[in-house]
């Protein structure tokens, strides 16, 4: 029987092979996100390489997916997958994660919802146990053979507490956790340009979570995953400074005692399970250094803002908005906001120099230019953001 071979694809994604499946993680492989506002570091790949090998391998195939934001569940790759891919592949998410098994049947795709904490075979020797991460993720272990892998993404288990708590069940259940999967940045970091002490508060948080998780399981293995993307637009690229690096990885104090097992990958590296080791992939670590630090100091030129929008295009965008929302609440939000539970939203527009009131009740309302609003956004934002084209969580 071959070894089970495990490929790291970019970003959250990787895909593990055995000889009787192929298991996906978190899809994005190429286009930018949330209107352009963010691109991956890498983006010399694509989705038709991949589904080319899926359909080659004439074998089933698994996607899990850990959440429902489209930086884990490209709907670019989806809308291609369902084009072009000839096998058969059931998408697996966490029972209970409503979100992302909504939008997973909302593309008309073949779901399978996962009850937390319960093992679930996918095939001979390969099971995927799925556990709650927080209001609306998950993060999964995976036993295939003799080896097991725990794929964390960037915001699963953030605390000491919830590491040793997990730590102690697998212990309990004499699981050992051989290959770790996990994140060292996170682009929702900070909340304005001038603001540098949170941003660097943020990348501390990244690497203290990295290293108690690895206190806490002390894999064989640390292949860092869920941080190879950037900020893209003109309007948000600031958030990239402070960043941490691969290298910052590497060199920060609390993961010295860590450089030994963490073992960076560029798109396509791939390794067998059986004989991987850290000193067997350190060719692999220092061809990804140099080629993830070269793509950090490239930084592309910035994207441009969204165009503007019109208030006519606002309102027809609001007003089919506000009649999905009825429709599937049944009539909710609008008696929710005449209780006065929820309250309309006030909206100023810089570029159009309007403030707006939207309102489940009765529709979207200009208002004087100087009136108080709850937030203010560029009117293609606030577009993108009614037609809601990447889901709930835009």
């Amino acid at each position: 029987m071959p070894s089970p071979t495990f490929t790291f694809l970019n970003h959250a994604s990787w895909l593990l092979r055995t000889d009787s499946a192929l298991l996906l993680a978190d899809p994005w492989l190429e286009g930018t996100l949330y209107n352009d506002a963010c691109r991956l570091l890498d983006d010399s790949g694509g989705s038709a390489a991949l589904i080319a090998e899926l359909n080659a391998s004439g074998l089933p195939v698994f996607v899990w997916c850990s959440s429902a934001r489209p930086d884990h569940l490209s709907r670019l790759f989806v809308q291609r997958f369902r084009a072009e891919f000839r096998g058969v592949a059931t998408f697996l998410c966490r029972q209970g994660d409503w979100r992302l098994s909504d939008a997973l049947r909302r593309h008309h795709l073949a779901v399978a919802e996962c009850p937390a904490g319960a093992a679930r075979t996918l095939a001979p020797g390969l099971r995927l146990t799925a556990h709650a991460s927080g209001e609306s993720g998950s993060y999964c272990l995976i036993a295939c053979g003799r080896h097991t892998l725990l794929h964390l993404g960037e915001r699963a288990l953030a605390t000491a507490t919830a590491c040793r708590r997990v730590a102690a069940q697998l212990r309990a259940a004499q699981i050992r956790v051989d290959l770790l999967l996990t994140g060292f940045a996170d682009l929702a970091w900070h909340d304005g340009p001038d603001d540098a002490t949170r941003g660097q508060a943020a990348a501390e948080r990244d690497i203290a979570r990295l290293a108690c998780q690895a206190d806490a399981f002390r894999p064989r293995l640390i292949v860092p995953v869920a941080s190879f993307a950037q900020c893209s637009r003109i309007d948000n690229a600031w958030r990239n400074h402070g960043l941490p690096t691969p290298l910052d990885v590497l060199d920060a104090p609390r993961l010295a005692a860590l450089r030994g097992v963490i073992r960076f990958m560029r798109p396509g590296a791939q390794f067998e399970l059986a004989s991987a080791t850290p000193a067997s992939l350190c060719a692999q670590h220092d061809a990804a250094l140099v080629h993830w630090m070269a793509r950090w100091r490239a930084q592309p030129a910035p994207l441009p803002r969204p165009g503007q929008a019109t208030l006519a295009e606002l309102k027809e965008a609001f007003a089919a908005y506000r009649d999905h929302a009825s429709v599937h609440l049944y009539g909710l939000a609008s008696l929710l906001e005449w209780l006065r539970v929820v309250r309309p939203l006030h909206l100023a527009l810089p570029d159009l120099h309007r403030t707006l009131v939207l309102s489940y009740r009765h529709g979207l309302r200009p208002l004087a230019r100087d009136a108080p609003a709850d937030i203010a956004m560029c009117s293609g934002t606030a577009l993108y953001l009614l037609r809601a084209g990447d889901g709930f969580d835009t």
